[in-house]
C-alpha cells in the first residue's frame, strides 16, 4: 500500500514537472515573439518619424508666402497690386 502511494506521488510529481516544462517552453516562445514584434514596431516608428519630418518640411516649404507668390505670378499670371496714387490739387 505504501509503495503504491509513493509511486502515485512520484507519478504526480512527474506529470506536474512535465506540465510546467511545457508551460515554460510556451512562455519562452511568447516572450521571443513579443521581443521580435517590439523590434519591428521600433523600426516602423523610426520610419514614420522620418516620413513625418519630411512631410512637415514639405508642408512648410510649399506654404511659404514666397512660394505662393511665385506660383501665383508664374502659373496664374497674377501680379502684386500696386497702391493707387492720389493726386492732391
Amino acid at each position: 500500500m505504501i509503495k503504491k502511494k509513493i509511486i502515485f506521488h512520484y507519478l504526480f510529481l512527474l506529470v506536474l514537472i512535465f506540465i510546467l516544462s511545457i508551460e515554460k517552453i510556451k512562455l519562452s516562445w511568447e516572450i521571443s515573439t513579443l521581443y521580435n514584434n517590439n523590434e519591428n514596431i521600433k523600426v516602423e516608428l523610426d520610419k514614420l518619424k522620418d516620413l513625418n519630418l519630411k512631410l512637415t518640411t514639405q508642408y512648410h516649404l510649399e506654404n511659404s508666402p514666397a512660394i505662393i507668390e511665385k506660383i501665383a505670378k508664374e502659373n496664374l499670371g497674377m501680379a502684386k497690386k500696386r497702391p493707387k496714387k492720389i493726386k492732391y490739387e
